[in-house]
């Protein structure tokens, strides 16, 4: 959801809600609902949020959090622990071993998201442009950027950027990590410097742990799949740092589950 956003968010969710309930055959209201919600990182959006669902009255409690923290209890429950993601964005929380929530980053495409699915595209087509000026590195990522869009021409390239979605731009980063994957040097070099900006996020969480033994880290995300050159880089990256990669299920519906009331 996006600030001020609310209602709005809560209508879509309202729908999809009742449409699965009449799928399900569930009888609303329900007694409580639990929601993890992209964009519902701080108090004030959560709580508008939450205000909006239940004027909905699907629900007679509504409890929201975000998304991240969803991702995090998906992996460790309420457990000490690390979680990075990046997906169109990045973000990174941890919850250290006195309960306490934190998190590093998702501050949007404007202020931050390094490492994120934008911030590869976009230096894909900063790359593109500098090729074509001279002023970079040969690269075949401007006519990879071409094939993957559909045009003929540069020209074509700079007016589908001007006009640009930060989500069209963000669908560019899998055709970066795919020419990492086959070796592209430009490419390898964005994907290095996005898995720097990731393991950065990492370190801000460390601070919260004391030393000792290392700390789960579990991944998630569409850009740090188990075959992805980004968790490759990321790995390399906190190769000298106290954490140990989890292999976790990281499942956000499955996260805002822990959420309910023990019967």
């Amino acid at each position: 959801m996006r600030p001020g956003s609310g209602a709005k968010s809560a209508a879509i969710i309202a729908d999809t809600v009742r449409r699965a309930a009449t799928q399900e055959k569930v009888e609303l209201p329900s007694l409580w609902m639990g929601v993890g919600a992209a964009g519902a990182g701080r108090d004030v959006e959560q709580e508008e949020l939450q205000e909006a669902l239940m004027a909905t009255g699907l629900a007679d409690e509504v409890q929201v959090i975000s998304d991240g923290e969803a991702a995090l209890r998906s992996a460790f429950g309420t457990e000490p622990g690390m979680l990075i993601s990046a997906g169109t964005g990045s973000i990174g929380y941890a919850r250290d071993p006195a309960g306490r929530l934190h998190r590093a980053g998702g501050y949007g495409w404007q202020m931050g998201d390094e490492g994120g699915g934008y911030w590869l595209g976009r230096r894909a087509l900063a790359a593109a442009g500098a090729q074509r000026d001279g002023r970079g590195e040969g690269s075949t990522l401007g006519a990879r950027l071409l094939t993957a869009l559909g045009h003929r021409d540069f020209d074509d390239l700079v007016r589908w950027a001007a006009t640009a979605s930060s989500g069209q731009v963000a669908s560019l980063a899998p055709h970066v990590l795919n020419a990492a994957q086959e070796g592209e040097r430009v490419a390898q070099m964005i994907v290095t410097e996005g898995a720097s900006a990731l393991g950065d996020l990492v370190r801000a969480l460390l601070t919260h742990f004391r030393s000792g033994g290392p700390i789960s880290l579990a991944t998630g995300g569409g850009l740090l799949r188990p075959d992805s050159p980004l968790l490759a880089a990321l790995r390399t990256n906190l190769a000298a740092e106290p954490v140990a990669l989890a292999h976790r299920p990281v499942d956000p519906a499955l996260g805002a589950l822990t959420l309910a009331p023990k019967a």
